[in-house]
């Protein structure tokens, strides 16, 4: 494989002009049902399967111990249970709640995520798994549960400074959740990660209750196994933890572990209501060899776009008829 081919090519699958598009018409679509939204969506995996997906430099993890292992289960789906994990290879397994920072560009949306995730062992398939229970996001987004939406967040900032410190400050106000926090990782080691939760999880990436109609959707991401070998281990005495609101009680109030990414990591994720269904490392291996970037078509907007011509043609419609009716009484 080319040098650099893979992150070329996750990169020229990202049409900033595309992306635009569907920010523009997302408000227009959200105003459809949700199962015509749901077809939408749909319809667009199977023209278009694959997603890039790149996460920016110094994406963020808040590793916290579950405390209310009872309450953690009842977010997940039933096909999913409550299983220890561990962060980095020196790390003590550990029933984990996760929250990612991290800005992202995408094929259908760009701006900036905090998710807060589950780690959980699928019954039937024996993958770990890292279940989405929910997530606050200043950009567009789309899940079973809501639909498509925009922001959901009053104030979303993820970056970074001159001084080495990564900064977050993400609130919610209708839903009550704030997470804020600094963290300097200039002297952190690299550290080698646990490759069962960094590979295998993310192959079976999952969805909350509260996100998801139907709880047994998974998607997989296909990337180079290197992209999550190691991380940042940031030491707790360079966190300086201002509010975190979410959830209270369900985690211990100190984050077990910390890790970050200070690079870009590419990923080609699967296009809702696509799964790639990946089982093992060996299959990652070989999708990721596989992949052929000329024959993945990029993310089109054309069902959106036509939706967008039509709606906005039934007000002029309206309009004309009752002139008509007007005129001949």
């Amino acid at each position: 494989m080319e040098k650099h081919y893979f992150s070329k090519g996750i990169e020229k699958l990202i049409d900033p002009l595309e992306v635009g598009t569907i920010h523009f018409l997302a408000p227009y679509n959200r105003l459809l049902p949700k199962s015509i939204q749901h077809k939408i969506i749909n319809s667009s995996g199977k023209k278009t399967p694959y997603m890039g997906f790149v996460v920016e430099p110094y994406c963020y993890f808040l590793c916290y111990e579950i405390k209310d292992l009872a309450w953690a289960q009842k977010l997940i789906p039933d096909n999913f249970q409550l299983v220890k994990a561990k962060i980095f290879d020196n790390d003590e397994p550990k029933y984990y709640g996760i929250f990612g920072c991290f800005s992202v560009h995408t094929s259908a949306f760009w701006g900036q995520r905090m998710e807060f995730y589950i780690i959980a062992e699928d019954k039937k398939t024996g993958l770990l798994s890292w279940i989405i229970v929910d997530y606050d996001t200043n950009t567009i987004s789309y899940d079973k549960k809501g639909g498509l939406f925009e922001s959901n967040c009053d104030t979303s900032v993820i970056t970074t400074d001159f001084a080495g410190n990564v900064i977050v400050d993400v609130q919610n106000k209708t839903q009550h959740r704030h997470l804020a926090f600094s963290s300097n990782i200039e002297n952190a080691p690299m550290q080698t990660l646990d490759q069962r939760l960094w590979i295998e999880g993310n192959l079976s990436i999952g969805y909350g209750r509260d996100v998801s109609e139907n709880n047994s959707d998974v998607f997989s991401l296909t990337f180079d196994p290197q992209e999550v070998s190691r991380a940042l281990q940031i030491n707790h005495q360079n966190l300086q933890l201002e509010i975190n609101t979410w959830l209270p009680g369900l985690l211990h109030e100190i984050p077990a572990q910390l890790a970050c990414f200070p690079y870009a990591q590419h990923f080609l994720a699967d296009s809702p209501g696509h799964s790639s269904s990946h089982q093992s490392l060996t299959d990652l291996q070989t999708a990721f060899t596989a992949t052929n970037f000329d024959q993945i078509p990029t993310y089109s907007t054309k069902s959106m776009k036509k939706n967008f011509v039509v709606g906005a043609s039934i007000p002029w419609f309206i309009i004309v008829i009752l002139i008509i009716l007007l005129l001949l009484t």
